[in-house]
C-alpha cells in the first residue's frame, strides 16, 4: 500500500511533468514506472490507473523523448531513465526551446505601429512586476531611481542593480525600512536613503524611474481571498503623462541635480498631501 506522503509526492510529480508538456497519461505512466522500477504495460496500468492501451502509447512517446527504455519480449518491459537524466533532458529541451524563441523574437518587429508604448499600462502580481522592473533596469542607459518596500528588493532586482552599477550607471535606491542600508546585495556604490514618503492609505510598494523616461509605480490592493496583491502601472516616453508626473515628484523629493544624495545628512523637506502634514527626513549617502 502506498503511503499518503508517497501518493502526494507522486501527484505533485504528475503536475510538474504535465507543466513540462507531458500529457496526463505520459506523466502517470512515467510515475508508475518510477514506483515499479521496471514493469509491463499491465503492471503500470494496475498501479496508476491508466488504460493498458494508453500505457503503450505513452511509453512510445516517453521512449522517443529518451525518458524510458524498452526491453522487447513477451511481454514488453519498460524502465525509466535515472532521475538525473530525466532532469537533464528537460533542462536541455527547454534551453533549446528558449534559445529558438529568443532567435525568432529578435526577428519580429512592430509593423505599422509606433514602437513607443503610448499611454499607461498595467501589470498584476509581484513576480510579473519584478520582471518588468528588472527589464527596465537592464535596459537603462542613464540614471536609475528605485523606491521600494524592502521585502520587494529581491535577488533578481539587486542583481540587476549590480549589473547597472558595473556599467557605470547612476543608481539611487530608496527603502521603506532604514535597515535596508545594511543589505549587502545592494550595489556598494549606490546611494541608499531612508524613505521620503509616508506610506499610508493604499500602500505604495515601489516606484521606479529609468532614464527620466520610463517609470513604474505599484500599490498593494485587496484581493478577493482577503489577502493583498500588488498591482503596477507603467509608462514610457518623455511626454508620457505618468512619466511627467512621477519625474516631477521625484525632482521635488531629490532635486534635479540629485544634490540630496551627494551631501551626507542633507535635510530634505516634503509635503505628504495624503495626510496633510509636513514631514522632514534625513537623507544619507552610503559610504562605499
Amino acid at each position: 500500500m502506498v503511503s499518503f506522503d508517497r501518493e502526494r509526492t507522486e501527484d505533485r510529480t504528475v503536475e510538474l511533468l504535465t507543466e513540462l508538456s507531458l500529457t496526463d497519461y505520459e506523466a502517470r505512466t512515467f510515475v508508475g514506472l518510477l514506483r515499479l522500477g521496471r514493469g509491463s504495460a499491465r503492471e503500470v496500468s494496475d498501479v496508476v490507473e491508466v488504460p493498458r492501451s494508453r500505457v503503450y502509447d505513452a511509453v512510445e512517446s516517453l521512449h522517443e523523448m529518451g525518458l524510458v527504455d524498452i526491453r522487447y519480449g513477451t511481454p514488453k518491459e519498460f524502465i525509466p531513465v535515472s532521475h538525473e537524466t530525466t532532469v537533464r533532458k528537460f533542462v536541455v529541451r527547454y534551453e533549446d526551446l528558449t534559445e529558438e524563441l529568443s532567435d525568432v523574437l529578435d526577428q519580429l518587429s512592430p509593423t505599422g505601429r509606433e514602437t513607443e508604448q503610448i499611454g499607461v499600462w498595467t501589470v498584476a502580481g509581484s513576480e510579473n512586476i519584478t520582471r518588468r522592473v528588472v527589464e527596465f533596469i537592464d535596459g537603462a542607459d542613464g540614471e536609475i531611481i528605485l523606491m521600494s518596500d524592502e521585502a520587494l528588493l529581491t535577488d533578481e532586482i539587486t542583481d540587476a542593480l549590480v549589473r547597472a552599477e558595473e556599467k557605470d550607471k547612476d543608481v539611487y535606491v530608496t527603502a521603506v525600512d532604514s535597515e535596508t542600508e545594511d543589505i549587502d546585495s545592494i550595489p556598494s556604490d549606490s546611494t541608499v536613503v531612508e524613505t521620503l514618503w509616508t506610506w499610508s492609505g493604499s500602500h505604495v510598494s515601489r516606484i521606479l524611474l529609468v532614464n527620466d523616461e520610463i517609470t513604474l509605480v505599484s500599490v498593494e490592493r485587496p484581493a478577493s481571498d482577503g489577502e493583498t496583491t500588488e498591482v503596477a502601472i507603467w509608462g514610457r516616453g518623455a511626454k508620457n503623462n505618468l512619466v511627467v508626473v512621477l519625474r516631477t515628484i521625484l525632482a521635488v523629493q531629490f532635486g534635479e541635480d540629485r544634490e540630496a544624495f551627494d551631501t551626507e545628512l542633507d535635510r530634505v523637506e516634503t509635503t505628504d498631501d495624503s495626510v496633510g502634514e509636513r514631514t522632514e527626513t534625513d537623507t544619507h549617502k552610503e559610504e562605499s
